[in-house]
């Protein structure tokens, strides 16, 4: 009896509190606002599908206090659930799902959230089919919602460029990384981070189809490689890619974590053109400040963006990221994630050398991508490319552990065990006490300035402190000089014009060119051993203060006399 009261009195409590939130939300925001000229009144009810059948039915009452938007307006649905906002012909209305809740998903798991108005559909001169007509507006959108908690502590999956060029490459990414993950039972959705696929529109649909076999909701940023370049302006470079996934600015809640997802594509204004920057428009930074007046100052904003921010250069615009900085200014708990470079790295921005304005820096992830180097490299025993990315980092996937307000990321190696997080390299046969300057090198793949990597040769040193050095991974600079060589002996064109090879690709393309690391650690060992194996043993602290070790032997040769 005294469970029941009490766990009353909690769902009393709870229903209280939530209340509270919907009229401070209210405050801010209306439930309707009316049609301006040349836009129409879109309106309907969001509310508790309780039967997930998708249809509004009678005992099914209306959710208050849901954000639901138009791209720059936000309205919070009322006591009944019910919203009004204005739309254009070429414009969407999609609800910002909230903590607590789920949207029902298609059958490749991507979210339905979003209703597209397009009367007359994209323009039908794009080499890819954009919108179909959508007609009139419907007397009610309505968006079903089910309950569904994640809590505060819930992981996520996040894959950088997936990338395919044809049907084949979504086989090395379902073979390479979905297979593993098919049934995973502790991750509550993914998301890819734009450059979805290699301008090749067409593989839209089979890409969701591989990733759907994991099983969970599965959201998405657009990327440069996403767009329809028939678009004659930016604003309808997505036509193609909404078609598919809905509006590429968006928000969803998961606990006390807001994500927002932004297409940050410049497109040039001009139909053909493949020519891009990174940045945001006016009506994006409409949209992300009106959300952020809904969001709480002290949750944790998570910002998904395609093209990285920048420390310095264009490739971000800087005037727009100052803009976004102030934006995010109010707000000590902020992440932004980002893809596109085909490396990894963890950036901070200081108050002192940047425009974030905060004393606590902000933490920029560029995840690592599933197709690594753009799936090249030599294929192995399977048929699967190598695909090393430029800076080392073996291709793969991020994981993401929320814990209230906190986050942690972990790289995870395509087939390979989750306690790979680095390489260590070191020149075979080492010759005691010779004018060799062998270096150790480690690759601790999700590290920053923040690490601290040491090692020791077990038996025989105390620990040492390794120093962070930007430069090229060893082993990738051993792949590209292989490559060198294939090229210079010409035995790509061999193989190709070898008639009795006559069908057969070469099992491999090139991989690009080596680039600096930002998480490669060295020490010069010095040749000063005994002659024998001998074990090294490399601890790394992370930005989290976890402590992981890997090892690497070490032969050591007599000297010849």
């Amino acid at each position: 009896m005294k469970k029941t009261l009490l766990l009353s009195l909690i769902i009393i409590i709870l229903g209280i509190s939530s209340c509270k939130k919907a009229d401070e939300k209210q405050a801010v925001f209306p439930s309707s606002i009316e049609a301006m000229d040349g836009t129409e009144q879109a309106k309907g009810y969001v509310f508790n599908d309780k039967n997930q059948n998708n249809t509004r039915d009678k005992n099914e009452p209306g959710i208050p206090g849901v954000a639901v938007s138009n791209g720059t307006d936000i309205v919070i649905t009322g006591k009944d659930g019910y919203y009004a906002l204005p739309l254009t012909d070429k414009g969407s209305v999609f609800i910002i799902k909230p903590a607590g809740w789920m949207t029902p998903l298609d059958e490749d798991n991507l979210p339905l959230f979003y209703y597209l108005h397009r009367p007359e559909g994209s323009p039908d001169d794009y080499v890819y089919r954009g919108i179909e007509p959508t007609g009139d507006l419907p007397d009610e959108i309505n968006f079903p919602l089910y309950e569904k908690e994640t809590g505060d502590k819930f992981k996520i999956l996040v894959f950088g460029d997936t990338q395919p060029w044809d049907i084949e490459e979504i086989d090395y990414l379902a073979e390479d990384i979905i297979h593993e993950l098919i049934g995973i039972s502790d991750i509550s959705l993914g998301i890819t981070m734009g450059d979805l696929v290699f301008d090749q529109l067409e593989l839209f649909k089979p890409l969701n189809q591989a990733v759907a076999q994991i099983g969970i909701p599965w959201y998405n940023v657009m990327g440069n490689h996403d767009i329809n370049y028939s678009a004659p302006e930016d604003i309808l470079s997505g036509e193609s890619y909404n078609s598919i996934y809905g509006p590429a600015d968006y928000a969803f809640v998961c606990g006390k974590v807001h994500f927002i997802i932004l297409d940050d594509i410049i497109h040039e204004d001009k139909a053909g053109s493949h020519r891009y920057v990174g940045g945001l428009r006016p009506d994006q930074f409409t949209f992300l400040e009106n959300y952020l007046k809904t969001v709480a100052k002290n949750d944790l904003i998570v910002l998904n963006i395609h093209i990285p921010l920048a420390k310095q250069g264009n490739s971000f615009r800087q005037d727009d990221q100052a803009k976004l900085f102030d934006l995010l200014e109010g707000f000590p708990n902020t992440l932004s994630i980002s893809a596109h470079m085909h490396m990894q790295e963890n950036m901070f921005f200081y108050r002192d050398s940047s425009a974030w304005q905060r004393e606590k820096p902000h933490h920029h992830f560029n995840v690592g991508t599933t197709s690594g180097s753009w799936w090249r490299g030599m294929k192995d025993e399977t048929g699967i490319p190598h695909t090393m990315m430029r800076d080392g980092t073996p291709n793969g996937y991020a994981i993401i552990t929320f814990d209230n307000l906190d986050y942690t990321i972990d790289w995870k190696v395509a087939g390979s065990p989750a306690d790979h997080r680095m390489n260590i390299h070191l020149p075979r046969g080492i010759t005691a006490g010779s004018d060799e300057d062998p270096l150790l090198t480690v690759n601790f793949f999700n590290g920053s300035e923040y690490s601290e990597v040491d090692y020791r040769v077990k038996g025989l040193s105390d620990w040492k402190e390794m120093e962070r050095n930007r430069k090229p991974d060893p082993y990738y600079l051993l792949l590209d000089q292989r490559w060198n060589s294939f090229n210079e002996l010409g035995f790509v064109e061999q193989w190709e014009n070898d008639p009795s090879l006559s069908g057969q690709s070469f099992p491999g393309r090139d991989l690009p060119a080596p680039q600096p690391s930002s998480h490669l650690w060295t020490y010069k060992v010095g040749t000063d051993w005994p002659a024998g194996r001998h074990t090294i043993e490399v601890r790394v602290k992370d930005m989290y203060d976890r402590v992981f070790t890997s090892y690497h032997t070490m032969r050591v040769e007599e000297q010849q006399q």
